[in-house]
């Protein structure tokens, strides 16, 4: 099987598991927008889970991969054995010890996080406290993750890649079990902070999931572990391209706090509909962008290792073609139908129309950037895979300047849409500063093939979206699997007219 194929074997297991993932994950914000709403305490829950979910992004799910995938693939294509379970073990425990003293630290000093990033939030008032108290409770997810990202990357440079995706199902299944055990609770404040120890009890689901496979491959010794943890010259190599690639993520995960902060000036609600938006917006992303850049890793990290030129082109122009192929019709389908998508997935209870048609326009601008937003996390990769870690950073860092002087420009004209807006036009930046460079190197190159993938891609997308506007009309219920329908068959029918010319 051709290096291609099994990349698409990868996308379509993961894909699949995290379609259910993120099915049950808007059951899962059904019940917190059914019980909070976007009022104070909703603003409260989201300011806290984006602490540690910001540092779990620097050092885990959004960092580690980088440094620690290439490095262990290239231990494993030499073919030394010993020296990879070396590597995994110090690599737990160094993990493990980092992120131990990250969660001390970040719950002494919550309360000074919580005024960085909701100054909107008055100084000593209940919503203030109470934010600070959720915070704390859920600093634990940062060891929890940083561990579970570890085990994810051991597994992923074994091509095992549906396992570890099955982590956020259960994560969101634990919240939805919660919310069921707890609907007769009265208390809002106590609601929310039950909440906060299920995120935690999640995270856990999401690292034993993993175990079972580990132990079987037998990945490391239980010495290694203690043994040779702080002189093992792979570690130091990892930590070394972890540096650049923290300072990368940071740039683009302090575009999200830099909208916090700014929506905690526009007004109550706004962060919330940020964050509903953000959630459906990361629908086709985590599908199509994030699900194809983690299975895409390893393999051209493989190719890298052995210096194939071109298998590494294919590969990369292979990944953003297969992403583009349903990135680009969610783009549409987001745009056109954000209204009904969102009063569909929210409108009940405190979730009332004015807050339908807030979030609705935040996901209008979001869906603009979706193109970008996968591109980067496929771009990356190929600098990632040949442990250069530092390039991504430094475009980052501008992509994050610019989105800060938009997010100050446009918020006050346009609102929270305004921050939507400033996000995506900095994603594209990125994405294209990273294209650029792509393209400058020997021997990379998209080919004809990718080109026309790109211009049937677009073809069908414009014809659902006619489709969609002509049955404006229509229950959203049924005009998502018909235009999914209508795009897929015209897809499939340009692609046999190619073919055959």
């Amino acid at each position: 099987m051709s290096s291609l194929k099994k990349m698409h074997k990868g996308f379509i297991g993961v894909g699949t598991v995290t379609a259910i993932s993120r099915v049950l994950g808007y059951i899962r914000d059904g019940f917190i927008a059914y019980f909070f709403g976007t009022k104070w305490l909703a603003d409260s829950f989201f300011v806290a889970f984006r602490i540690p979910n910001l540092l779990r992004q620097l050092l885990g799910e959004g960092s580690m991969p980088a440094a620690f995938i290439p490095t262990y693939c290239e231990v494993l294509s030499k073919e030394e054995k010993e020296r990879a379970m070396r590597l995994v073990g110090n690599m737990f425990t160094a993990m493990f010890l980092l992120s131990t003293v990250l969660v001390l630290l970040g719950v002494f000093f919550a309360p000074l996080v919580v005024k960085l990033i909701a100054p909107g939030f008055r100084a000593e008032s209940r919503q203030f406290f109470t934010t600070v108290t959720l915070a704390r409770i859920m600093f634990p997810v940062l060891l929890l993750v940083n561990i579970s990202t570890i085990a994810m990357g051991v597994l992923n440079a074994r091509k095992y890649f549906t396992i570890p995706a099955t982590g956020p199902a259960l994560f969101n299944l634990t919240l939805i079990f919660y919310f069921l055990l707890s609907k007769n609770i009265s208390d809002d404040i106590l609601r929310a902070k039950c909440l906060a120890v299920a995120v935690v009890g999640g995270f856990v689901a999401n690292f034993l999931i993993m175990l079972p496979v580990l132990l079987k491959e037998k990945v490391t010794k239980l010495r290694y572990f203690y043994d040779g943890v702080f002189s093992n010259k792979d570690v130091k190599k990892v930590f070394l391209l972890l540096l650049p690639a923290v300072l990368g993520i940071s740039m683009m995960e302090l575009n999200v706090f830099v909208d916090t902060i700014c929506a905690s000036l526009i007004g109550e609600g706004t962060i919330s509909a940020l964050y509903y938006a953000h959630r459906v917006n990361q629908l086709p992303l985590a599908l199509f962008g994030v699900t194809i850049s983690m299975v895409s890793l390893p393999f051209l990290s493989y190719s890298q290792a052995m210096n194939k030129k071109e298998q590494t082109s294919s590969d990369l122009f292979g990944a953003l073609s297969a992403s583009y192929f349903l990135i680009i019709p969610s783009i549409v389908g987001l745009f056109l139908l954000s209204d009904e998508i969102i009063a569909l997935l929210f409108q009940r209870g405190h979730f009332v129309k004015i807050s339908t048609i807030t979030t609705a326009g935040v996901l209008k601008f979001y869906a603009l950037g979706l193109f970008a937003f996968s591109g980067i996390k496929i771009f990356a990769n190929y600098f990632y895979s040949k442990k250069d870690t530092k390039t991504p950073v430094i475009i980052a860092g501008f992509s994050f300047l610019i989105n800060a002087l938009l997010d100050v420009i446009l918020m006050f004209p346009l609102g929270a849409r305004g921050l939507a807006l400033g996000t995506s036009i900095a994603a594209a930046f990125n994405f294209f500063w990273l294209g650029w460079l792509i393209l400058r190197e020997t021997n990379i190159r998209p080919g004809k093939k990718f080109f026309l993938n790109l211009g049937i891609i677009f073809v069908s997308s414009a014809v659902m979206a006619v489709f969609l506007i002509y049955f404006k009309n229509t229950s959203v219920i049924f005009k998502i699997p018909l235009g999914a329908v209508v795009y897929f068959l015209f897809w499939k029918g340009l692609n046999t007219i190619v073919k055959k010319n």
